[in-house]
């Protein structure tokens, strides 16, 4: 929270000071959303569950991006990060014995299409991204990564000239299953984490999430001008 507290303030800091440059491309915005982030991770909740331990459950998600319009704001392109952390759990089996951290990291390009373009008040977008990610099951390791795709709704609400409000969603997936390298974590004797079967532990990590933030255009966009006082 305190993290995504100093990031807005910067965020409406450069906003307030861009607006009144007239050489800064109106195109050019930052963004920055927090909220949270549901994970789907089949496997790994199916061990926690033959060791009598909850699933895993929402966690936090914080997201950044600096992003430029085109076509008259018809189209735009992201370029992406956000981290997202999940509630600790206890893995314990035959095999394995650790504190569990999870955390994902996720490295995009989103390109995202504005729905209602002639509306100056409220704007949807649809997108889509694509990009790479990992995800830590613990502090000390248990790796898993891989190239994501990510499809996304958008909903933007201007609060001021060059400010404006976002609320989004997003469904986050892993394409291809790999195994959770444990070679960092002292309580594995292991290249990956076992489960109770004595097998390598493999998943592909999955998320919806939903936040809410706010984006700043480094220069009102010419379209706002009706609005300005």
């Amino acid at each position: 929270m305190r993290s995504f507290a100093s990031m807005t303030a910067v965020l409406l800091l450069v906003a307030a000071l861009s607006a009144p440059a007239a050489a800064i491309d109106s195109n050019i915005f930052l963004k920055t959303t927090i909220g949270g982030s549901y994970p789907f991770m089949e496997n790994l909740n199916t061990e926690l569950k033959t060791q009598d331990r909850c699933e895993l459950s929402t966690g936090l998600s914080f997201s950044m991006s600096i992003g430029r319009a085109f076509a008259q704001h018809k189209w735009g392109l992201e370029l992406w990060f956000d981290v997202a952390r999940y509630q600790s759990f206890k893995y314990e089996n035959d095999y394995e014995d650790f504190e569990g951290d999870m955390t994902h990291y996720n490295f995009m390009l989103v390109g995202k299409r504005n729905l209602w373009p002639s509306n100056e008040i409220f704007r949807p977008y649809l997108g889509a991204g694509f990009g790479y990610g990992y995800t830590n099951i613990a502090r000390a390791g248990g790796k898993i990564d891989g190239l994501q795709g990510m499809v996304l709704l958008q909903f933007e609400s201007r609060i001021k000239d060059n400010i404006t409000m976002f609320l989004e969603t997003s469904f986050l997936t892993t394409f291809d299953k790999s195994k959770y390298d444990s070679s960092f974590l002292e309580g594995s004797a292991y290249d990956a984490i076992q489960d109770s079967n004595g097998d390598p532990l493999d998943e592909r990590f999955s998320s919806i999430d939903l936040r809410i933030g706010i984006q700043a255009w480094l220069k009102a966009p010419s379209k706002y001008g009706a609005y300005q006082k």
